[in-house]
């Protein structure tokens, strides 16, 4: 039987599949092994992590911060990795330093590190559903709880916070130390705006004073206009020689026109009188003819009575006789229009220049306010422009030496019993999370103080200065 072939090819297939099948257990075996290893080497490097990403010391758990927790479990008997997904979540310590995780409940966390609560949470899974082993958690901060700058920097405020952080770090985050630029470019713009502003001011008083001094030529019907001793010797400046160009011009426009209003009215008049000296003469000639025609018709009207004429003919001198004096009538009435026309034109001319003469003076009397109203709104903003440039320079110089001075760093470190600790720390000094950073400056005096040591006398001679020679200058009017 041994050597029956078909028995020994039986034999060999049984005993190549017995071997077959413990082949492919012992690599089941291997794999399950090999697996539980890789497990428990990620597992643990999770926890290692979550350690370690605080910091090298143990980093201790507080409200605000965000923890992401993975609890994982291996099953022999299914040969599988359980991963809790109920529990796999991210989760925030509440301001009472607790988390609230399903089945396991509320857990403490404030005042442990990730290692600790990992246990925690383990533990409480194991007891609440009745495991036999701790379930492997890890526990790993996603979010620190931020710290807070204040005092002056840039930008104050909340900042996340990093492991290792320093207070020159954090100082750095929030923009740096506040500086005074923006003050000192808010006194340039002052200087440049105060110059400019004295410029618009001292134009337009040369403006109201060249307009002031053709107004006064128009009202005393002078035929030049005398510009004030203000503008004369400025007669080489631009602005000026066009201020007082235009000024001729409007004063030449202006006269132009008024005489040639003037001129009409008076040549209408004119013509108005030649017509009622022809009126007149014809009245004459119509007086001389009625007077012939009342002769012819006397010596008419006796020879009719004596029956030496006929009737028409003295019919006809009638109508004649009435025709000339309704003539005359209408040259008499003729006349007495071309009077009281005249009488319109006189009444034209002088309300012509009584209107102008009105109109100038209301314009002088408004540029005299304008005027008046100018020389406070002058004086003002010379005395502004004068604490610009010499009082603010003496401020900034007084704020810079004390710029000099170091900062003042303190910290505002929350404890487990409620209570804030205040702590004088550097530049080099350790952040903790929850921590509030004051950074103060010593502080400049205010701007009245430094104006107010300015003696009187340094205050008062300058501004006078000022208005005679620096503004004179700056904009080409004395």
């Amino acid at each position: 039987m041994l050597d029956d072939p078909f028995f020994s090819i039986d034999r060999g297939t049984r005993s190549n599949r017995r071997a077959r099948g413990l082949d492919r257990l012992s690599c089941r075996r291997a794999a399950r092994r090999l697996l539980h290893v890789v497990v428990s080497a990620g597992l643990t490097l999770a926890c290692m992590s979550g350690v370690s990403a605080a910091s090298a010391k143990e980093y201790v758990l507080g409200p605000q911060d965000k923890l992401r927790i993975k609890v994982y479990e291996w099953r022999a008997s299914r040969d599988t990795i359980f991963a809790w997904g109920a529990l796999n979540d991210e989760y925030t310590i509440g301001p009472n330093g607790s988390i609230s995780l399903p089945l396991v409940g509320e857990i403490k966390a404030a005042g442990l590190t990730t290692s600790e609560i990992a246990n925690s949470i383990g533990n409480g899974l194991m007891k609440s559903v009745g495991l036999v082993r701790v379930p492997r958690t890890a526990v790993e901060i996603v979010q620190f709880r931020p710290f807070y700058v204040v005092g002056k920097v840039t930008q104050s405020g909340e900042f996340a916070y990093r492991p290792g952080l320093t207070v020159l770090q954090a100082l750095s985050i929030a923009g740096g130390l506040r500086t005074r630029e923006d003050k000192d470019a808010r006194f340039e713009r002052e200087v440049i705006q105060g110059r400019g502003d004295v410029r618009l001011l001292r134009l337009s008083e040369a403006n109201l004073l060249a307009r002031r001094a053709r107004l006064e030529a128009e009202l005393s019907h002078a035929s030049d206009i005398q510009f004030p001793p203000q503008l004369t010797p400025r007669t080489q400046d631009d602005v000026i020689a066009m201020l007082m160009k235009q000024e001729h011009l409007i004063f030449q426009a202006r006269r132009e026109g008024l005489d040639t209003q003037v001129k009409a009215l008076q040549s209408l008049r004119e013509f108005l009188q030649k017509e009622l000296t022809s009126l007149e003469a014809q009245l004459v000639f119509l007086d001389k003819q009625i007077a012939s025609i009342q002769k012819e018709l006397t010596s008419v009207s006796a020879l009719v009575a004596k029956g030496l004429a006929a009737a028409p003919r003295e019919f006809a001198l009638e109508r004649t006789l009435a025709q000339a004096q309704s003539e005359r009538l209408s040259a008499e009435t003729s006349l007495l229009r071309g009077r009281q026309e005249i009488s319109r034109t006189d009444i034209s001319i002088l309300e012509l220049q009584d209107g102008r003469r009105n109109e100038v003076t209301i314009d002088l009397r408004q540029t005299q306010a304008e005027l008046d109203a100018l020389d406070s709104k002058t004086e003002t903003a010379r005395r502004l422009l004068y604490d610009s440039e010499i009082s603010a320079p003496t401020l900034l110089a007084r704020r810079a030496e004390l710029d000099l001075a170091a900062p003042i760093y303190t910290i505002f470190r929350p404890s487990a019993d409620g209570t804030t600790v205040q702590i004088q720390a550097n530049e080099t000094s350790v952040v903790e999370p929850g921590d509030t950073i004051k950074i103060e400056i010593p502080q400049a005096p205010d701007e009245m103080g430094a104006l107010d040591s300015t003696s009187t006398e340094q205050r008062k001679a300058p501004g006078i200065e000022l208005k005679a020679e620096t503004v004179g200058d700056t904009v080409g009017i004395p």
